[in-house]
């Protein structure tokens, strides 16, 4: 199971455990989606670090509810990078359209934890900025 404490190479290894937990979710709740952002466990992208971050951090599922469309960026790791706050963010604002924007945390034995960007601003205040070995800063989130 992915874990992210470990560093990038340990965490390339490893199954995408938030991912599989929310298809697992979204079955259960008979809910159709479509897979849409890259994933680097199941189908690499080779040289994939020359695609632009925006494109690169592209929610990972459309999910289809209500008559509603939902993105959902997925984590397994409450960890949040200052990074991705800011590519989801610009997300969130210019790109979403129509349509509802979640970051959806999953861990095993837990139902998934919706949050809009908003709500995970207001998480990352007041807390320590962290860093790992590669440089890669983060927060993180109390959920």
């Amino acid at each position: 199971m992915t874990n992210g404490n470990h560093n990038f190479a340990n965490r390339q290894n490893c199954p995408d455990s938030g991912e599989i937990l929310f298809e697992q979710y979204l079955e259960e709740k008979e809910l159709k989606y479509h897979r849409v952002g890259f994933d680097s466990h199941l189908n690499p992208v080779s040289n994939y670090w020359k695609v632009h971050p925006m494109i690169r951090s592209l929610p990972d599922y459309l999910v289809e509810k209500d008559n509603n469309l939902i993105w959902c960026h997925v984590k397994g790791t409450a960890n949040f990078k200052l990074k991705d706050f800011a590519n989801y963010t610009d997300f969130d604002i210019n790109y979403k359209h129509d349509c509802l924007f979640y970051v959806v945390f999953c861990f095993k034995e837990k139902d998934p934890i919706f949050r809009t960007m908003n709500e995970i601003k207001q998480l990352m205040v007041g807390q320590t900025v962290k860093q790992w070995h590669d440089g890669v800063k983060y927060i993180n989130l109390n959920l």
